[in-house]
């Protein structure tokens, strides 16, 4: 992947103004800016470009197919492993690589910050924008793969962009944390990268709920913290809304699961913001 670090200043001209222009109005134009910047930057010097968007999740969702399909023999509800894997899995890609993203959003741009005084949150807050516009991009993926298994599209569709604004509170909150603490602890890069391996595998992407829930049920204490722990992930609920309306058609059945993880959602946003803003303060020394 590119590096996302900023040039100079100059790399960021500053745009002419409308006469009434608010400091809201000049922050939203910046923030379009560092997301044009984020985007184009991801894939600088790739040879297949935005290609690579698509190509990564497919890649996996093959391989995860054909292990757990083919090989390990799960059956996977709506008779169709790719688009009940690819919808969990796009997803999950959203998720985690805007943490990643949001992590070195402050380090990544160590020359920006220590030369220009503006609004630093919008470093974080752009790069998970990016990761957004690279999910809706992913999204093309479904199609063919929905087409060849039969599925239609009702309107249960209109779930996605509130499961998709779950996702990306949930990204942002926990990102706005992560990046203002990487400034002062910059092991957290690689304790990110092995956090969301393991919370990949605690979600249920590339297996059903239903499996879980007949593994687990009356199996003494083991088997209930096993289920505390999948029940107590916010991403266990958005992944199952995903999988309801693109698997099922369906709009999503937890809905108690979905309101638990829009709480948390909100509630990381609100942390974020106040922890990011408590260590701000020596970022341009620390970088």
């Amino acid at each position: 992947m590119a590096s996302t670090e900023l040039l100079p200043e100059r790399s960021l001209p500053p745009r002419p103004r409308a006469p009434h222009a608010g400091p809201l109005a000049g922050r939203i134009e910046l923030l379009l800016e560092l997301v044009r910047r984020d985007v184009k930057s991801r894939y600088r010097g790739s040879v297949l470009g935005v290609a690579w968007t698509l190509l990564n999740p497919l890649i996996f969702m093959i391989v995860y197919s054909v292990i757990f399909g083919k090989f390990l023999k799960v059956q996977y509800p709506g008779h169709s492993a790719t688009v009940f894997i690819l919808s969990g899995l796009l997803a999950w890609t959203f998720f985690s690589q805007a943490l990643t993203v949001a992590t070195n959003s402050i380090v990544g741009n160590a020359a920006l910050v220590r030369k220009v005084a503006f609004p630093w949150m919008l470093l974080s807050v752009s790069s998970v924008v990016a990761a957004l516009i690279n999910y809706a991009i992913s999204l093309l993926l479904l199609i063919p793969f929905m087409l060849l298994s039969h599925k239609g599209i009702g309107l249960p569709i209109l779930a996605v962009p509130l499961l998709v604004a779950v996702t990306f509170a949930l990204s942002l909150g926990l990102g706005l944390m992560l990046a203002a603490g990487n400034v002062y602890l910059r092991d957290l890069t690689y304790l990110v990268n092995l956090g969301t391996m393991i919370w990949f595998y605690i979600t249920p992407i590339i297996y059903p709920w239903s499996l879980v829930q007949s593994k687990f049920a009356g199996h003494g204490l083991e088997g209930q913290a096993a289920q505390f722990v999948l029940y107590a992930n916010p991403m266990t609920w958005v992944v199952l809304g995903f999988q309801d309306v693109f698997v099922f058609d369906r709009w999503p059945q937890h809905w108690h699961g979905l309101g638990y993880s829009l709480v948390v959602s909100l509630l990381s946003i609100w942390l974020g913001v106040r922890v990011f803003r408590r260590l701000r303060r020596r970022f341009a020394e620390e970088v």
